[in-house]
């Protein structure tokens, strides 16, 4: 009864992790939205400047939340458990990363705002690699929902006397 206990509270941790990463992504979205909505950037207006700053930041803040606390949250708590959801677990974060790896190219181009010309063509592949990293981000919320079906199917059932 205690490792269905546990069980129950390791998926309701999961969900709640899970509910705050989208919630962050959306906020990423919201703020991509209005950075990408800006018509033509100017070094010279500081409301630009800041805009970009603001995103990148939210940016990076999405990047450490996924990284740092939900994949290694889902790695120290094993909820692949079958070897083909730890393989496919396993090439999703490795896709993921690449990901990372180019928004973090983003973040350091735009880190100092000197020239806001290419942003607009910059913003546009980045809103690629952003939708393409959703994608892959929601395979591996499947494959979490996967494996708490393996999970309760395999998990025998409770006897109270």
């Amino acid at each position: 009864m205690d490792k269905e206990l546990s069980k129950n509270d390791l998926w309701e941790r999961i969900d709640t992790i899970v509910e705050h990463w989208l919630g962050q992504r959306r906020a990423l979205l919201a703020k991509y939205g209005d950075l990408a909505n800006i018509k033509s950037f100017s070094a010279e207006n500081s409301l630009h400047g800041a805009s970009v700053q603001e995103f990148c930041q939210s940016m990076i803040d999405y990047l450490s939340l996924v990284h740092f606390e939900v994949f290694e949250q889902l790695s120290k708590d094993s909820v692949f458990d079958d070897s083909v959801s730890q393989k496919q677990s396993s090439e999703l974060f490795d896709a993921i990363q690449q990901s990372t790896d180019k928004m973090l190219d983003f973040n350091d181009k735009y880190l100092a705002i000197d020239d806001l010309e290419a942003l607009a063509k910059d913003l546009s592949s980045l809103g690629e690699e952003m939708a393409q990293r959703f994608e892959l981000e929601d395979q591996v919320i499947a494959l979490l929902d996967h494996s708490r079906v393996d999970s309760e199917q395999t998990t025998p059932p409770v006897t109270t006397s």
